[in-house]
């Protein structure tokens, strides 16, 4: 019985320490990240409820004005679009089938030229916030291609496997006709978002799409009787600054 003493002891040890262990990283999983927490916080009023409305109806005019002016664009604030997300994208409204089953309530924050958008999975205890922290830019010398940076991508504050969840960001951009090739820049995935791609010849051209201070802006001309040629050549590095 003796030497049976020191197993027993070791054993519960080991136990203590993974217990520890797992409830270590339960916590961090669970930490929901300060913009998500902010953004998550604001009360659904009758002044969300209007500027969400007003967005959609915003984002159908720029769909229309798309197919129907040489020149278009908008500005979208990260507040007015969480407005929206909070309305119509909570665990139990119709556009969270949008999202992949079990995320709901998706929020952003736009800091500086990062964008950093945080959807919750599942409800409850286990619930948790996956999030990614993106850079955004035109690619130069290449029409109607956006390169995305994933710079960070965790669920609560725990470091999150990448290829899942790049995997669904490519299936919702394919459903809005948004073509996505993924590689490595050094250590970060980027993915190469080409817009209009199911048009053989598109009639639109993105001049501008900015990520910076809390606003998210997209502009671009129309070619209402013949489309632009590509020019040849990419470049998918950032701009310098």
């Amino acid at each position: 019985m003796r030497r049976r003493r020191p197993m027993f002891l070791a054993l519960a040890l080991l136990a203590t320490f993974a217990g520890l262990a797992t409830g270590t990283l339960v916590f961090a999983a669970k930490r929901e990240p300060a913009f998500y927490a902010t953004a998550a916080s604001h009360p659904a009023d009758l002044d969300s409820h209007e500027r969400s409305a007003k967005l959609l109806t915003r984002v159908l005019d720029l769909q229309n004005d798309i197919r129907a002016k040489e020149e278009w664009g908008d500005t979208f604030t990260a507040d007015d679009l969480n407005c929206f997300f909070a309305e119509n994208i909570g665990p139990k409204d119709g556009l969270c089938e949008l999202l992949p089953k079990g995320f709901h309530s998706p929020r952003i924050a736009i800091e500086g030229d990062r964008l950093k958008l945080g959807v919750r999975y599942r409800e409850g205890f286990w619930s948790s916030v996956v999030w990614l922290e993106l850079k955004i830019w035109l690619v130069a010398d290449q029409v109607n291609v956006a390169a995305v940076e994933v710079c960070d991508l965790k669920a609560g504050r725990v470091p999150f496997g990448s290829q899942s969840i790049l995997d669904k960001l490519g299936d919702v951009a394919r459903d809005s006709s948004i073509e996505v090739t993924w590689y490595r820049n050094k250590s970060n995935p980027v993915g190469l978002f080409k817009f209009f791609a199911k048009q053989p010849r598109p009639t639109s051209q993105v001049l501008t799409l900015e990520v910076k201070d809390g606003k998210l802006t997209i502009a671009g001309r129309s070619f209402l009787e013949t489309g632009p040629a590509a020019p040849a050549g990419v470049n998918p590095l950032p701009p310098t600054p």
